[in-house]
C-alpha cells in the first residue's frame, strides 16, 4: 500500500517520461515487502534506518542506483507495509 503522496510521485514519474524508473521503484517495493515479511516473521529488524515518529516506527531506505528514497512502516498483523514520503530527486 502506498500513501496518496507516494502514489502521486510514482504517477508523476511515468507522466514525466520515466516509465523505467517507475517500474524499477515498483519492483523494488514489491521485493522489499516480501523481504520484510520474512524478516519480521523471524524476529529481525526490517531493512532501513529506523525512525520513531508519534509511536510508529518508520524505516528509511534508498532505492539502489536510483534517485529515490522513501520511508515505510510495517503492519505484520495486516501482512503489509505502508510506503510514504517517496522522494524522487529529479535533476533538470
Amino acid at each position: 500500500m502506498t500513501q496518496v503522496t507516494a502514489a502521486k510521485v510514482l504517477s508523476q514519474m511515468r507522466a514525466a517520461g520515466h516509465a523505467d524508473l517507475h517500474d524499477n521503484v515498483v519492483r523494488f517495493i514489491k521485493a522489499l515487502a516480501l523481504e520484510v515479511g520474512g524478516t519480521v516473521a523471524s524476529g529481525r529488524q526490517p531493512p532501513g534506518l529506523p525512525l520513531v515518529i508519534r509511536g510508529v516506527t518508520w524505516y528509511s531506505l534508498p532505492v539502489p542506483e536510483e534517485p529515490v528514497f522513501f520511508n515505510y512502516s510495517v503492519y505484520p498483523e495486516e501482512r503489509q507495509i505502508r510506503v510514504c514520503d517517496l522522494i524522487w530527486v529529479a535533476t533538470v
